[in-house]
């Protein structure tokens, strides 16, 4: 998902930077995506552990008004972060995004433990495929747009329209999930829009952000990447269920 369509510096395009400025760049931006995710992972985890420990938030409407916050605040401090220059809140709004996209994802990654525990007699069967499933994914995107820019103006349009109604039907669909054969197209659509959505982010990270843009960068990644994992991970669920 995109935010930052243009350099908001006007500092050096990554795609117009010397070679080794631009490696430096692309290795910042994975070292903050990771601490990103690990970030998220963190507060996934602890999402987990007080959905387990306190009744209140068991309830539909507390767990979708925590979902929605966790989604679109992440969006929100998404688009914040990459409209300043200034490094400490850049910091400040990434921490603080990366942690609510992580507790946006307890509800799933809990019914996905328990799932898991069920079919397999082990916790984290789903959450492991979907994360080796997504990994391969962003290695190949990766990959292929370290070939040179794409011009994808046209997908980036779409973006713009589907991203946040995309985001508040994923959380929707968890909580009345839609059945059958249309339930699965869903599912497959959400995962199409979350993987393209994905490929625009890294596309614009990689070839259009400035040099400086290293911290909105990542996070930008990060929650590409979060929500083509949640979309991944409801497929395979919902595969399951069949």
């Amino acid at each position: 998902m995109a935010y930052a369509e243009s350099d908001p510096y006007e500092l050096i395009p990554v795609a117009q930077a010397e070679v080794p400025r631009r490696v430096a760049f692309m290795r910042q931006v994975g070292i903050w995506t990771l601490g990103s995710l690990g970030i998220t992972a963190v507060a996934a985890a602890l999402s987990m552990y007080a959905v387990v420990s306190v009744t209140f938030l068991q309830g539909r409407w507390t767990s979708m008004a925590v979902m929605l916050g966790g989604i679109y605040g992440a969006q929100f401090i998404g688009r914040f972060i990459a409209g300043t220059a200034d490094r400490s809140t850049q910091m400040m709004g990434f921490v603080a995004g990366s942690a609510a996209q992580g507790t946006a994802l307890g509800y799933i990654m809990l019914t996905a433990v328990m799932m898991s525990i069920e079919q397999y007699s082990q916790p984290f069967v789903f959450i492991g495929q979907a994360g080796a499933l997504v990994a391969m994914t962003v290695l190949g995107m990766v990959a292929y747009l370290l070939t040179g820019p794409r011009n994808l103006s046209l997908l980036g349009s779409m973006m713009s329209m589907l991203t946040l109604p995309m985001l508040g039907l994923m959380a929707f669909s968890w909580f009345w999930p839609v059945g059958g054969v249309f339930g699965m197209i869903l599912s497959l659509v959400f995962v199409g829009v979350s993987a393209a959505g994905l490929f625009y982010s890294l596309n614009n990270v990689m070839h259009r952000y400035s040099t400086e843009m290293v911290i909105p960068g990542a996070f930008q990644v990060s929650i590409g990447i979060v929500v083509l994992f949640w979309n991944v991970l409801t497929l395979l669920m919902r595969l399951q269920r069949r």
